[in-house]
Protein backbone atom coordinates (compact mmCIF):
# COMPACT_ATOMS: atom_id res chain seq x y z
CA UNK A 1 0.00 0.00 0.00
CA UNK A 2 2.85 2.14 0.68
CA UNK A 3 4.25 1.75 -2.84
CA UNK A 4 1.24 2.81 -4.16
CA UNK A 5 0.69 5.79 -2.36
CA UNK A 6 4.56 6.52 -2.94
CA UNK A 7 3.73 6.10 -7.19
CA UNK A 8 0.64 7.80 -6.76
CA UNK A 9 2.28 11.17 -4.76
CA UNK A 10 4.76 10.87 -7.30
CA UNK A 11 2.49 10.97 -10.66
CA UNK A 12 0.90 13.69 -8.50
CA UNK A 13 3.30 15.92 -7.82
CA UNK A 14 4.80 14.88 -11.91
CA UNK A 15 1.50 16.57 -13.39
CA UNK A 16 1.31 19.62 -10.75
CA UNK A 17 5.36 20.52 -12.68
CA UNK A 18 4.23 20.31 -15.86
CA UNK A 19 2.47 23.57 -16.72
CA UNK A 20 1.07 22.70 -19.98
CA UNK A 21 -0.43 19.53 -18.19
CA UNK A 22 -1.68 21.59 -15.50
CA UNK A 23 -3.04 24.59 -17.99
CA UNK A 24 -4.30 21.79 -20.45
CA UNK A 25 -5.58 18.87 -18.46
CA UNK A 26 -6.03 19.27 -14.63
CA UNK A 27 -7.33 22.98 -14.51
CA UNK A 28 -9.90 22.11 -17.17
CA UNK A 29 -10.36 18.52 -15.98
CA UNK A 30 -11.35 20.40 -12.08
CA UNK A 31 -13.42 23.10 -13.65
CA UNK A 32 -15.63 20.86 -15.36
CA UNK A 33 -15.75 18.17 -12.67
CA UNK A 34 -16.90 20.54 -10.14
CA UNK A 35 -19.46 22.25 -12.78
CA UNK A 36 -21.03 18.45 -13.17
CA UNK A 37 -21.02 18.61 -8.98
CA UNK A 38 -22.51 21.78 -8.49
CA UNK A 39 -25.57 21.48 -10.99
CA UNK A 40 -26.14 17.91 -10.00
CA UNK A 41 -26.21 18.85 -6.27
CA UNK A 42 -28.69 22.33 -6.95
CA UNK A 43 -30.89 20.43 -9.27
CA UNK A 44 -31.08 17.63 -6.55
CA UNK A 45 -32.28 20.23 -4.27
CA UNK A 46 -34.68 21.78 -6.75
CA UNK A 47 -32.71 25.05 -7.99
CA UNK A 48 -33.25 25.47 -11.14
CA UNK A 49 -30.97 27.99 -12.05
CA UNK A 50 -27.76 27.57 -10.25
CA UNK A 51 -24.79 29.77 -10.84
CA UNK A 52 -21.23 27.65 -10.79
CA UNK A 53 -18.36 30.12 -9.57
CA UNK A 54 -14.80 28.71 -10.61
CA UNK A 55 -12.47 27.29 -8.64
CA UNK A 56 -9.60 29.58 -7.85
CA UNK A 57 -6.41 27.92 -9.21
CA UNK A 58 -4.40 26.61 -6.23
CA UNK A 59 -7.74 24.57 -5.85
CA UNK A 60 -8.61 23.39 -9.37
CA UNK A 61 -5.11 22.27 -9.65
CA UNK A 62 -4.83 20.74 -6.29
CA UNK A 63 -8.75 18.99 -7.12
CA UNK A 64 -7.69 18.42 -10.76
CA UNK A 65 -4.12 16.45 -9.76
CA UNK A 66 -5.99 14.40 -7.11
CA UNK A 67 -8.80 13.31 -9.67
CA UNK A 68 -6.84 12.28 -12.93
CA UNK A 69 -4.30 10.83 -10.81
CA UNK A 70 -6.98 8.42 -8.93
CA UNK A 71 -8.34 8.14 -12.48
CA UNK A 72 -4.81 6.78 -13.19
CA UNK A 73 -4.77 4.23 -10.39
CA UNK A 74 -8.27 3.07 -11.24
CA UNK A 75 -7.84 2.91 -14.93
CA UNK A 76 -4.40 0.70 -14.44
CA UNK A 77 -6.25 -1.37 -11.50
CA UNK A 78 -9.24 -1.71 -14.40
CA UNK A 79 -6.44 -2.70 -17.01
CA UNK A 80 -4.90 -5.36 -14.72
CA UNK A 81 -8.33 -6.79 -13.65
CA UNK A 82 -9.40 -6.96 -17.39
CA UNK A 83 -5.75 -8.94 -18.08
CA UNK A 84 -6.20 -11.19 -15.18
CA UNK A 85 -9.75 -11.98 -16.30
CA UNK A 86 -8.55 -12.25 -20.33
CA UNK A 87 -5.98 -14.58 -18.73
CA UNK A 88 -7.96 -16.90 -16.81
CA UNK A 89 -10.85 -16.74 -19.06
CA UNK A 90 -8.05 -18.39 -21.62
CA UNK A 91 -6.63 -20.89 -19.33
CA UNK A 92 -9.78 -22.24 -18.40
CA UNK A 93 -10.75 -22.37 -22.26
CA UNK A 94 -7.44 -24.14 -22.76
CA UNK A 95 -8.32 -26.78 -19.70
CA UNK A 96 -11.97 -27.26 -21.20
CA UNK A 97 -10.43 -28.28 -24.70
CA UNK A 98 -7.46 -30.28 -23.52
CA UNK A 99 -11.05 -32.12 -20.86
CA UNK A 100 -12.92 -32.49 -24.09
CA UNK A 101 -9.62 -34.04 -26.30
CA UNK A 102 -9.32 -36.61 -23.61
CA UNK A 103 -12.99 -37.48 -23.15
CA UNK A 104 -12.81 -37.46 -26.86
CA UNK A 105 -9.88 -40.18 -26.41
CA UNK A 106 -11.76 -41.90 -23.98
CA UNK A 107 -14.52 -42.50 -26.11
CA UNK A 108 -12.10 -43.50 -29.16
CA UNK A 109 -10.82 -46.24 -27.00
CA UNK A 110 -14.11 -47.76 -25.68
CA UNK A 111 -15.60 -47.62 -29.26
CA UNK A 112 -12.41 -49.81 -30.06
CA UNK A 113 -12.93 -51.97 -27.59
CA UNK A 114 -16.80 -52.09 -28.32
CA UNK A 115 -15.39 -53.28 -31.76
CA UNK A 116 -12.63 -55.98 -30.22
CA UNK A 117 -15.34 -57.35 -27.99
CA UNK A 118 -17.55 -58.04 -30.99
CA UNK A 119 -15.19 -59.26 -33.61
CA UNK A 120 -13.99 -62.25 -30.20
CA UNK A 121 -17.42 -62.81 -29.86
CA UNK A 122 -18.06 -63.50 -33.47
CA UNK A 123 -14.59 -65.56 -33.35
CA UNK A 124 -15.77 -67.60 -30.15
CA UNK A 125 -18.94 -68.62 -32.00
CA UNK A 126 -17.27 -69.52 -34.83
CA UNK A 127 -15.00 -71.75 -32.84
CA UNK A 128 -18.13 -73.40 -31.10
CA UNK A 129 -19.67 -74.00 -34.34
CA UNK A 130 -16.38 -75.83 -35.08
CA UNK A 131 -16.71 -77.88 -32.11
CA UNK A 132 -20.12 -78.55 -32.51
CA UNK A 133 -19.10 -79.86 -35.82
CA UNK A 134 -16.12 -81.68 -34.12
CA UNK A 135 -18.52 -83.52 -31.84
CA UNK A 136 -21.07 -84.65 -34.86
CA UNK A 137 -18.22 -85.74 -36.79
CA UNK A 138 -17.04 -88.22 -33.85
CA UNK A 139 -20.13 -89.50 -32.49
CA UNK A 140 -20.11 -90.26 -36.49
CA UNK A 141 -16.66 -91.87 -36.20
CA UNK A 142 -17.57 -93.38 -32.94
CA UNK A 143 -20.98 -94.72 -34.83
CA UNK A 144 -18.79 -96.20 -37.57
CA UNK A 145 -16.37 -97.93 -35.58
CA UNK A 146 -19.36 -99.33 -33.43
CA UNK A 147 -20.42 -101.07 -36.51
CA UNK A 148 -17.36 -102.42 -37.78
CA UNK A 149 -16.92 -104.48 -34.42
CA UNK A 150 -18.21 -107.58 -35.25
CA UNK A 151 -21.73 -107.88 -32.44
CA UNK A 152 -20.43 -109.75 -28.90
CA UNK A 153 -23.84 -110.74 -28.38
CA UNK A 154 -23.06 -112.67 -32.06
CA UNK A 155 -20.56 -115.34 -30.34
Amino acid sequence: SSGINAEYGGLKQGALQSNFFKSYVIMPVAQGVNWVEVKVKTSLMGAKKAKVYKLNEKVAVEYGAELISELFIYTLGTVILIYEYTRSVAKEEKKELRIQEETNKIKGDVEQLKKTVLESEFIAEERAAEIRSLHRQIGDLHNQISALKPDNNSS
